[in-house]
């Protein structure tokens, strides 16, 4: 496996007929896009097996709530018989790399809660931070994986140089994810956007409350949220 970054306009499209046949996008990262990331302060890289492009990965520099420029990872994709390989994490490694070069004090991006693979992946794996709660972040993106539901996403920051601290002490819950979500979608819509809207409701609230997503655990065949609120948060402390 070698992950590299594309400059070459062949490249750029086959990122984007990539993009398209992991999300089912009908409007993928065009050309001209991608020329300007790669050559003015982003990063577009590939990942390919034997010559074969199985994985992309797009970042580029933001400025977050504080004024602080960071990473952007704005796409992560791996083409299916590749998932579980660890083509995803050597990507984002990349992306890190990239970041630390130009001195950025981390990467960030969204996901949907509701993803569990997502969710271990980002939290337990790589060991991301969730700073924020996005409702319905970039509106209805008609892909094969997200269809016309809203998009609530969770936040996240990364700096593998400084991972969060666990919160100890404080009140604890667990918040198991629904097995079967991408099924549901496919197969009953509806039901799914009702279960969609149920989950972000409860995150909400508990983020409101000043609860936090202090990363998942595994059990039942599930992977659940560690909620936490600190003494101070829960009205004990000073």
């Amino acid at each position: 496996m070698m992950i590299r970054e594309l400059t070459a306009l062949d490249e750029f499209d086959a990122f984007s007929q990539l993009e398209a046949r992991i999300w089912g996008a009908t409007d993928p990262t065009p050309r001209s896009l991608l020329v300007v990331f790669s050559r003015h302060g982003g990063v577009v890289l590939g990942a390919y097996d034997r010559g074969q492009l199985v994985g992309i990965s797009l970042g580029f520099p933001g400025l977050d709530e504080d004024g602080r420029t960071y990473l952007h990872s704005h796409v992560l994709g791996v083409v299916m018989e590749y998932r579980g390989r660890g083509v995803g994490q050597a990507l984002k490694r990349a992306q890190w790399t990239y970041a630390e070069r130009a001195g950025l004090p981390y990467v960030g991006w969204t996901f949907d809660p509701l993803m569990a693979q997502n969710a271990w992946f980002n939290l337990a794996v790589l060991g991301a931070e969730v700073a924020d709660v996005l409702e319905n972040a970039y509106g209805s993106l008609n892909d094969a994986i997200n269809g016309t539901a809203p998009t609530h996403r969770l936040w996240v920051r990364w700096n593998p140089q400084k991972p969060p601290r666990r919160q100890n002490g404080g009140d604890e819950a667990l918040m198991a994810i629904p097995a079967n979500v991408e099924t549901l979608r496919r197969q009953d819509p509806h039901r799914a956007r009702t279960q969609q809207e149920e989950f972000f409701q409860e995150i909400s609230a508990r983020w409101q409350a000043g609860w936090r997503i202090d990363g998942v655990v595994r059990q039942e065949g599930q992977v659940w949220y560690r909620w936490v609120k600190t003494a101070r948060e829960s009205g004990r402390g000073s």
